[in-house]
């Protein structure tokens, strides 16, 4: 699918394309990246105050677990194209 997204009409490699589909991903690894450093600090001013509830501290780390994981997951999902790519040569 990748190769097949980023390849022109006769076959080859459309840069123009492809480059715009890595900086799009990178865009969007970088959007989730600030979301898992906003959750982390939302998380970490909580903790600081002493009235903060327990209930509000586990939501604010789960959200913050949610974004490790979407994070994660898309780069994962972006290095995973490059990894097939290398086997197969």
């Amino acid at each position: 699918m990748w190769q097949s997204m980023s390849e022109g009409s006769a076959g080859t490699p459309c840069a123009a394309t492809g480059h715009a589909l890595l900086a799009a991903e990178q865009a969007q690894l970088a959007r989730l990246r600030r979301q898992v450093d906003e959750r982390w600090r939302a998380l970490a001013l909580a903790s600081a105050r002493p009235a903060q509830s327990a209930e509000s501290l586990e939501r604010l780390y789960d959200a913050y677990i949610r974004a490790v994981e979407a994070y994660l997951a898309r780069q994962r999902a972006l290095n995973s194209p490059r990894e097939d790519r290398r086997r197969a040569s």
